[in-house]
């Protein structure tokens, strides 16, 4: 039996002294090994690459669990890898617990005359020789065992195995830690993003409670004006819950098409208005636009207001109307044009001085997007609004 006395020859010695062809073969499948950013990929490549680099007919992952002291076959290779993986060893037995309590490499060309062979764990494989490492990570804890099995060709393995196979096992111990780190951020985030689909749709439910609550009192409220300022009040509501329903289907995502958007909304407009006899249908032709969450809200409440504006002033009671909904993407800008075949303007409008609660409203809303608005005189009413909708990548 050989133990680690011999294996403080100095690493670069035997790197060094390595074949060019077996050099280069540590070095590849090290670069595989730190490419690899999912766990199970990691034990894969590190587990395969272990069995190429020491030329052996089997090469296993023992990993430490904290609770027991165990070690368990995480990850075998060789002819009874279905038979071994998930197999444990007890505490501080066998070569692996050995390397693991005494933090040192280990290796036997003849493991029957072995203190510390705890024997084959399945009759389908001899174990002959072995080479095992333990794995130590920055904190200089010990969290597992590399080892290598059976040499190929009857050959045996040599105190120079073992630096190459602590240079490929330091590697392996730091895509171990990476990718355990990468999935404990996945699982944070999964758990973040279900919270927070969870907050959206509490605050969709209760847009919507508050909405029908508004809608219950319409029924009591004798006057006109009172009616019309909580049936506009109804309409900013679902704006801001079909925004809700959007990000909750979209998962969260970052960027909303405000197309589909702009287009639920005015269907939920349509829907809403024609509960108060309007016959006013609604036609929306849009491209579709990536917008960030708060200007894609922008939007929807800006047209809020001016379809809440056109169905006020717009249309004679009893006549058919007509509004007209447009969204182009022209590079970096979009353009939404709002218009309707009603009266038109009065001859005196004015964006700027125009002292309404709504068009307060959507001049403030205005100056968030960092947008313009334009009227244009002619048939009917014309509104232009003009906004970059380049998404910020940063």
């Amino acid at each position: 039996m050989e133990t680690t006395e011999k294996a403080q020859t100095d690493n670069k010695d035997a790197l060094a002294g390595l074949p060019n062809e077996n050099f280069r073969l540590l070095l590849d499948t090290i670069e595989g090994i730190n490419q690899t950013n999912e766990f199970k990929s990691a034990l894969v490549e590190s587990m395969e690459a272990a069995r190429l680099v020491m030329n052996s007919e089997a090469s296993s992952l023992m990993l430490l669990d904290k609770e027991t002291g165990e070690l368990f076959i995480s990850m075998p290779t060789g002819p009874a890898k279905k038979e071994v993986i998930g197999k444990r060893i007890p505490e501080n037995k066998g070569i692996g617990g050995w390397v693991l309590a005494n933090r040192r490499p280990y290796l036997t060309n003849n493991v029957e005359s072995s203190e510390h062979f705890y024997g084959d764990i399945t009759d389908d494989f001899k174990t002959c020789n072995i080479i095992c490492v333990p794995l130590i990570n920055r904190e200089n804890q010990v969290i597992g065992v590399l080892q290598a099995i059976n040499r190929r060709n009857g050959e045996e393995f040599t105190p120079h195995h073992i630096p190459v196979f602590q240079a490929l096992a330091s590697h392996v111990t730091i895509a171990i830690e990476r990718t355990r780190q990468i999935d404990i951020l996945h699982d944070r985030l999964k758990e973040k993003d279900a919270m927070l689909t969870e907050v959206h749709h509490r605050i969709k439910n209760n847009l919507q409670i508050l909405s029908g609550q508004i809608e219950n009192e319409l029924t009591d409220i004798k006057d006109d004006q009172a009616k019309k300022v909580l049936q506009n009040m109804i309409m900013r509501v679902n704006s801001m819950s079909k925004l809700h329903d959007l990000l909750c289907e979209k998962n969260l995502q970052k960027t909303v098409d405000l197309g589909g958007y702009l287009r639920q909304l005015s269907d939920k407009i349509e829907e809403t208005m024609s509960a108060v006899l309007m016959d006013v249908s609604i036609e929306l032709r849009a491209d579709s636009i990536k917008l960030p969450q708060e200007k894609a809200l922008l939007c929807g409440l800006i047209l809020n207001e001016l379809i809440i504006n056109i169905y006020k002033h717009a249309f004679v009671e009893g006549e058919k109307g007509k509004v007209e909904i447009e969204l182009n993407a022209e590079c970096d800008k979009a353009k939404l044009t709002v218009s309707d075949n009603g009266v038109g303007l009065p001859d005196d409008f004015n964006l700027v001085k125009e002292y309404s609660i709504g068009m307060w409203i959507v001049g403030e809303l205005i100056k968030k997007l960092g947008a313009t608005l334009e009227s244009e005189p002619g048939t009917g009413t014309r509104f232009t609004l003009s906004f970059t909708s380049k998404v910020d990548e940063s």
